[in-house]
This record gives structure tokens, sequence and C-alpha cells, in this order.
């Protein structure tokens, strides 16, 4: 194992970050507050992080199976970085798959060490943004007596920055909600904490 503190400090801290933006982006965009709350979000990311600093502390054992060249990867804070960006997409590489019942399967090569605690933590995660959610939502549901009432607001403040195919699948999200809180979470899905916030005032 080679490097400087310094490096592996980078690749940590490159490795967490990117982690836990693509998780918030592509799950989470709209209520990253949530996520941000809950203790599973900062440890997912830091095993992620920790692993880009394992997998960069070993690179001098695997470099004549695993090489990097273009302009300045030849330099150790480079190759920290690189590192550090591709760590999560490196370790969910799969060779084969295994079928282990009808829709079922189960990754074989660097993704079986994942699955030993990535989906577990996402839904300890979850459960969380489901928590923290819901306690958003109840206060500002409980002001109104039905779900007209909560449709009829949510539908007078559709943003009209929205496109066209937004504002559709906003107006039909909220009008298959059978009850205030599922409105106000179909206009929270679209719209975000703000603006909710801001339409369903809690008092």
């Amino acid at each position: 194992m080679s490097g400087s503190i310094g490096q592996f400090v980078l690749v940590f801290a490159v490795a967490a970050v990117v982690t836990g933006i693509e998780l918030i982006t592509t799950k989470y965009p709209q209520t990253s507050d949530f996520v941000v709350k809950s203790v599973w979000f900062y440890a997912y990311i830091l095993i992620y992080g920790a692993l880009g600093a394992i997998a960069f502390g070993l690179l001098p054992l695997v470099g004549d199976q695993v090489t990097t060249t273009g302009i300045g990867l030849g330099n150790p804070w480079v190759q920290a970085v690189l590192v550090g960006f591709s760590i999560k997409a490196f370790l969910h590489i799969r060779v084969y798959t295994v079928s282990t019942g009808p829709g079922q399967s189960f990754p074989v090569g660097l993704e079986t060490f994942v699955q030993l605690f990535e989906p577990w933590m996402l839904r300890k995660l979850e459960l969380d943004h489901f928590v923290h959610q819901r306690a958003f939502i109840a206060p500002r549901a409980a002001r109104f007596q039905d779900v007209a009432a909560a449709r009829t607001q949510a539908l007078a403040n559709i943003p009209n920055t929205f496109t066209a195919a937004e504002q559709a699948a906003l107006t039909a999200d909220i009008n298959q909600a059978a009850t205030p809180d599922q409105v106000i979470s179909a206009y929270l899905k679209y719209t975000g904490l703000g603006v909710t916030g801001t339409t369903f005032p809690s008092s």
C-alpha cells in the first residue's frame, strides 16, 4: 500500500461526496433534506469512501492488471480523484448472474460484496426518509377536511415554469390521490420542499 495520507483523504472524500450526490439526485432529488437527516445516509457514503481509499491503496498491487493512461493520469493525486469518482461503478461490476427463482437473481462478481450491505442500508434509509416525509406532510394534510380541498389547493398552485408534460403528470397524480396526505405527497414529489411548504403551510 502506498500513497500519502493526503491522497487517501482525497480519494475518501471524493468517493463519499460523489456517492452521496448520486444517491440524492437519482432517488431523492426533491426531498434531500429528509435524506441528510438519516444516519444511514452518512453510513452509506462513508462505506463507499472507505472502499475508495482501500481500492486506491491496492492500486500498486494490481498495477500490471489495471492501468490508467491519459493526460495527468500518472499523477497520484489525479489517480486518487479518478478512483474516488469511479469506485461506485467499479464495485457494481458483475461477472454473471445466478437465478434464485422467478424474477429473482443474485450477481456474482464485485457486486456480490456490495449486495452484502447496500440493499439493507438503502432500505433503512428509505424508512427514515418515509418517517421524515410523513412528519412534514401530516400537519399540512390535517388542515384539509377532505381530499377535494387539498386537490383544489394543489391544482391552483402548479408552477408555470413546468413543461406541459410535467403539468399533465402532476395533475394526473393529484387527481388519483385518495387522501390529502397523498395529494401533498404527489405535489412534493414534483415541486420540492420549498414550494410545497409555501402551498401547504403547516399553520
